[in-house]
């Protein structure tokens, strides 16, 4: 994973606006995207098939887990990464690559080491809730405010019984950031703004290098 990469990241809570910000990046900044909320997410569907909502936040983060424990800390970069290079091997041309719903000091890690920048959405807790209720996915179901944070808490630090290094860190991944934006926003074209201009500072920069 040593290959020279223009690399953005982008971080944050739950309904903060990271699909938002990331499909920005990829259909105005002309980026390759990769979730990995979603390469998660569908393995979580799989083996939480018995549960009622299985990509529930608790249920996505014992998957994380799992998947970080049986196919290394950086299984979702190396994914991200095939994939890629796959890509520009066919031909396709792309300032860098945005990767999203980023979780673990690995992932953090490589991206400072690249010289990328790791973006960190910020919105307040009640709003995030309301856009979760308000657009549920397939697999969630409804959760008192409580409930949601109390879920959330999961992933802000390391838990007992697993090594550190698979397992999601917000905290960390937080305090790394390069760059925040704010989506504390109802109206969703005052977000597009800002993340217009900072698309725009970063392709610069990317197309430049």
């Amino acid at each position: 994973m040593d290959e020279e990469i223009n690399i953005v990241g982008i971080a944050g809570l739950p309904r903060s606006g990271k699909d938002t910000l990331a499909e920005l990046f990829i259909q105005e900044g002309g980026y390759y995207g990769v979730s990995f909320g979603d390469i998660v997410r569908n393995v979580s569907r799989v083996r939480h098939k018995d549960s009622q909502d299985p990509i529930s936040v608790a249920n996505m983060t014992e998957t994380a887990n799992w998947l970080r424990s049986t196919q290394g800390p950086d299984f979702a970069l190396k994914q991200a990464l095939t994939v890629y290079k796959d890509a520009k091997a066919q031909g396709g041309t792309y300032p860098g690559l945005v990767v999203w719903s980023i979780r673990a000091p690995i992932e953090v890690d490589f991206i400072i080491q690249h010289k990328g920048d790791l973006i960190w959405v910020e919105s307040n807790d009640l709003l995030r809730y309301q856009r979760a209720m308000q657009f549920m996915r397939e697999g969630e179901a409804k959760l008192s405010l409580e409930e949601f944070k109390a879920q959330e808490a999961l992933q802000w630090e390391p838990q007992p019984g697993l090594p550190e290094s698979v397992q999601m860190n917000i905290s960390y991944v937080k305090e790394h950031a390069t760059q925040r934006l704010v989506n504390n926003y109802e109206d969703i074209k005052m977000f597009h703004r800002s993340a217009q201009e900072l698309i725009e500072q970063l392709k610069q920069k990317h197309t430049k290098s």
